[in-house]
């Protein structure tokens, strides 16, 4: 796999599944036996199923919810992203109540690709700053 490709998997999966949650793609873009280091409360099952999960949850919890790519870089099978996510905590996510402020943070997410899929994922975002701009901490 080029860099090239990789780097227009992550873009394309961000736009696509994330920003137009369009969750039908998840089964063209992700594979089926996905390796998922990304932990966070309520995030269960494997491969398409848990990546199709964050997601939702995601989704659910920011109904207007957004990842904002401003560097996407690579290096053969790996690409990685850096950005902002932005929201409006409108809705229950499993361990918060909805607040009904905006947030935005920055956020970084790596994807290793095989076959023109996801294959591992790991991914990092400034949870401490979305607490404070929820108005739940600090």
């Amino acid at each position: 796999m080029t860099t090239e490709t990789s780097k227009a998997l992550m873009r394309r999966i961000t736009e696509e599944i994330w920003n137009e949650g369009r969750l039908d793609v998840i089964l063209e873009l992700i594979s089926d036996d996905l390796v998922d280091h990304i932990e966070m409360p309520g995030l269960e099952g494997s491969g398409q199923a848990r990546y199709r999960n964050h997601v939702e949850m995601t989704k659910a919890a920011f109904s207007d919810f957004r990842n904002e790519l401003d560097l996407v870089i690579g290096e053969g099978d790996i690409a990685v992203s850096y950005g902002r996510i932005v929201g409006t905590n409108d809705d229950e996510n499993v361990e918060m109540p909805p607040t009904g402020k905006r947030v935005e943070v920055e956020t970084f997410g790596m994807l290793r690709f095989a076959d023109g899929r996801a294959v591992e994922r790991w991914g990092v975002a400034d949870g401490v700053a979305m607490m404070q701009q929820l108005g739940l901490y600090g």
